[in-house]
């Protein structure tokens, strides 16, 4: 039931609403009523009530002044006027302040009962929507787990590499943390060949990790886990005090994790720890240091803690994989002739390799080697005089000694700006002249057949394209549709036809592909500016 608090000087209007009004038809019921905006003011606050019928001229306090007071008290709260006060400052001041309606005294009852409906209706909807709301952060409560966990997910394994939206829904998930590990918990049992784990018998150990980690590590950490499927199960574990050894901490707690697992559940773990984090952003480069680390499993044994630290003395590979997309995007640049993209590329590039160890040099250099001769490779397959491709030939067998001679980074980058740049423009002028190409293959047909009735598919198959592409290029180079390439092309043959008085202006129209004559008429004075008629006889 919605709550009713009827305030008036006249108790006579009070009794009247009350009474007359069958208030429970509307789901509602009255509360209380008040005699002036200070008992009133007293009320509302008591009883919070859904709709307040005011008068606005009352002693003591008046209903502007009692609105201005409980506005903060009952916002959804439905306030109708109900005054015999006719000045219009009255209203609009009311209206400001969130007066629901505003009825004249004497009113129909007809006219009261329809606006007390409305309220009535528009507090329903209030109502549906704030409880569809907070069963929706309900669910929403109940499901952060497993929404956090595949976002984690999702960031660890460079799924979702958006920046701005990884930052957004750390603070949403409210993972916070200005230190922090990274640790995978691997099965030793699935290295086992002759012990075949079912589904069952996997997630119920998974099951049994992630609880005794919980377990283990609440007390000095804030604890994530992320299931990875066969690999294991990642955690990310926050320190709730940064005055502590951490790192410390966490080796001691692992190895107490060791034991409870093998004790109570009959198999061994073992466990990768990455470097200390401080940004969770580098969430996937915590996460890569923990994949190296569980690789060296092989000489360190099962049931082993392996921290990301203490593998520098093996063999370490430099992971490029980056580079490597940032390569792939880049030939993905020149081969559609895209500068902006090459653009945006060549400074990824750039910046990715002024951040490399002085150590990857030849590394490097084989990488701008390979890239610069893939690039000349594009330019080879270009269609070109033969004379120029044995310039490109030249260029090409003394590109690795020009690389050789480059003494730093820079002039590398200035090598491979100026070949991707070069052969992006070639490409890009290349694809403008088959575009053009395409276009008058498009326009000598219709030039050809205008005086049919031409669509634009049979143009398209006639380009050895698609409907959508010729449509587009049309739009794009000729600055407007087919159709009015085509009428435009029907009313310049009509001009030469209608300069010769044999033919009848309808004997024109149907050489010109247009049978019905009145058409022909208004679409001639459409690109003309004037009719058939007055054109013949200028």
């Amino acid at each position: 039931m919605f709550k009713v608090l009827i305030i008036d000087d006249e108790p006579i209007i009070r009794r009247g609403l009350k009474n007359i009004i069958n208030w429970k038809n509307f789901g509602c019921e009255v509360i209380g009523e008040a005699e002036d905006g200070q008992e009133g003011g007293e009320l509302i606050h008591r009883f919070l009530p859904d709709i307040i019928i005011t008068d606005i001229r009352m002693p003591e306090i008046d209903g502007l002044t009692m609105m201005r007071d409980i506005r903060n008290a009952v916002p959804d709260c439905k306030i109708i006027i109900l005054t015999g006060h006719r000045d219009f400052e009255y209203v609009h001041e009311a209206l400001k302040l969130g007066a629901f309606d505003f009825i004249l005294k004497p009113s129909k009852i007809e006219e009261l009962t329809a606006v007390i409906a409305r309220a009535v209706k528009e507090l329903k909807f209030q109502k549906d929507r704030t409880e569809e709301f907070q069963k929706l952060q309900v669910l929403f409560q109940q499901n952060i787990p497993v929404l956090r966990e595949k976002f984690l997910y999702d960031v660890i394994y460079e799924i979702n590499t958006n920046e701005e939206d990884i930052l957004g829904k750390l603070e949403l998930f409210g993972i916070a943390a200005n230190e922090y590990y990274m640790l995978i918990v691997q099965n030793d049992a699935e290295d086992t060949e002759s012990k075949e784990i079912t589904q069952y018998d996997r997630h119920l150990y998974q099951f049994g990790i992630i609880n005794t980690f919980s377990e283990i590590f609440s007390e000095n950490f804030k604890v994530i886990s992320i299931t990875l499927n066969n690999l294991g199960i990642a955690f990310l574990v926050i320190p709730l005090d940064r005055e502590n050894n951490n790192i410390e901490l966490v080796d001691k707690k692992c190895s107490y994790l060791q034991d409870i697992i093998r004790n109570c559940f009959g198999f061994t773990v073992t466990i990768a720890v990455s470097s200390n984090g401080t940004v969770l952003t580098e969430l996937p480069i915590k996460f890569r240091e923990c994949r190296e680390a569980l690789e060296h499993k092989f000489y360190l044994g099962s049931n082993s803690v392996i921290f990301h630290s203490d593998v520098n003395t093996f063999f370490k590979y430099d992971d490029h994989s980056l580079l490597e997309k940032l390569q792939k995007a880049l030939m993905e640049g020149v081969k559609s002739g895209n500068l902006p993209s090459v653009t945006d590329r060549l400074n990824d590039i750039f910046s990715y390799v002024k951040g490399t160890d002085p150590l990857a040099r030849e590394y490097i250099k084989d990488f701008f080697w390979n890239t610069i001769s893939a690039i000349n490779n594009i330019r080879m397959s270009l269609p070109s005089a033969e004379n120029d491709k044995k310039v490109e030939y030249r260029e090409l067998s003394g590109l690795y000694g020009l690389i050789e001679k480059c003494s730093n980074a820079d002039e590398l980058n200035t090598m491979l700006d100026e070949a991707a740049r070069n052969v992006t423009s070639k490409v890009n002028s290349y694809n403008n002249k088959s575009i053009k190409l395409i276009l008058r293959k498009a326009m000598e047909y219709l030039q050809q057949h205008y005086f049919e009735q031409v669509t634009l598919n049979e143009v398209a198959e006639h380009a050895y394209v698609s409907t959508y592409y010729i449509s587009r290029m049309f739009k794009r180079e000729m600055g407007k549709n087919f159709v009015d390439c085509l009428n435009e092309i029907r009313v310049e043959k009509a001009k030469e036809m209608l300069k010769d008085v044999r033919y009848k202006t309808y004997e024109v129209a149907e050489k010109v592909g247009i049978p019905d004559a009145h058409y022909f008429s208004r679409l001639f004075k459409k690109y003309a500016g004037i009719t058939p008629t007055e054109f013949r006889e200028q």
